[in-house]
């Protein structure tokens, strides 16, 4: 797995780990089923504590990306069910909102928040 954190970032660790997970996810390196290293095993890879990278995998069980199972096996567990769809979708357009309330205030203007987002659309959609 080829992870990257950057120590210079505003972002937390364990928030940088959470998304590039994600990214994994998203772009198909990771799929339903694959087992993720351990805990200790990524941690030691990526040089951060235990507790971050326990911490990572938490956000990413909360949102029923991951399945934290007995004995430490982690797997990625996309759970498609109507009601888990419906929780997510929620959850999505949230943080879409809070995306454009940011821009908005920091001055980007629409042309750019849409191109932002038609750059990331591209990147898993279409060029899939």
């Amino acid at each position: 797995m080829n992870v990257k954190i950057d120590s210079r970032s505003k972002i937390s660790f364990y928030q940088q780990l959470a998304q590039q997970l994600l990214v994994e996810i998203a772009i198909g390196n990771l799929q339903n089923g694959d087992q993720l290293p351990s805990i200790r095993d990524l941690a030691a890879e990526t040089n951060l504590n235990l507790h971050t990278v326990h911490k990572s995998y938490k956000e990413l069980q909360k949102k029923r990306i991951i399945a934290i199972k007995p004995q430490s096996k982690t797997f990625v567990v996309i759970e498609k069910s109507a009601k888990a769809k419906g929780v997510n979708l929620q959850q999505i357009s949230m943080k879409v909102e809070q995306i454009m309330c940011e821009a908005f205030v920091l001055g980007i203007s629409e042309h750019q928040l849409q191109q932002m987002f038609h750059d990331n659309m591209r990147k898993y959609y279409i060029e899939r």
